[in-house]
């Protein structure tokens, strides 16, 4: 008996093609590309409201404490030398002192009357200008004393996901100004 050895014929159905192979890999190169850029805009986007956030905690919690402390205060005195010093006396009797020290951008207190300071805003937070504006103070007027105070700060490494803010806030002294 012989046998019949049937030889199979290859009719293209064993594998891929170099060009299949091709556009198959270059479909999904785009397709990570496509990817990794909504990936990384989202890394972008998640520093920049980061940055805002850290900004606007800062400024805000030392802008809250000076107006808690002003409020109350009285003697008030802006520094005719320096626009972003202004010290005044607390409730309590304290000399206190708010200025912005330029070297390190932010925001400092002092309660001896500004021989120590410590600093009311985080490193991360630079304050680019404090300024502090004074009303109502002299004992010729009927005003009530007021204090305006302007802070614009920024926080944020790099140019794209850098936040600003610009707060101004007015402070009436709570005790009535009797002549």
């Amino acid at each position: 008996m012989r046998k019949h050895i049937q030889k199979t014929k290859n009719n293209g159905c064993g594998g891929f093609t170099l060009i299949e192979m091709m556009v198959s890999i270059s479909l999904f190169a785009v397709v990570i590309s496509v990817a990794l850029g909504s990936f990384l805009n989202m890394s972008e986007v998640q520093k920049k409201a980061t940055s805002l956030r850290k900004i606007n905690d800062n400024l805000n919690f030392a802008v809250e404490t000076m107006m808690r402390e002003i409020r109350t205060g009285k003697k008030y005195c802006q520094s005719a030398c320096s626009p972003s010093s202004f010290n005044f006396t607390s409730a309590r009797g304290d000399s206190i002192v708010y200025r912005l020290n330029n070297g390190n951008g932010s925001i400092e207190r002092s309660e001896d009357g500004g021989t120590t300071f410590f600093s009311l805003t985080s490193p991360e937070v630079k304050v680019d200008n404090l300024l502090f504006v004074v009303g109502g103070e002299s004992s010729s007027d009927s005003l009530q004393p007021i204090v305006s105070i302007i802070v614009n700060g920024s926080a944020g490494e790099k140019k794209k996901t850098k936040s600003h803010l610009d707060l101004q806030v007015t402070v009436s002294q709570r005790a009535l100004d009797t002549p």
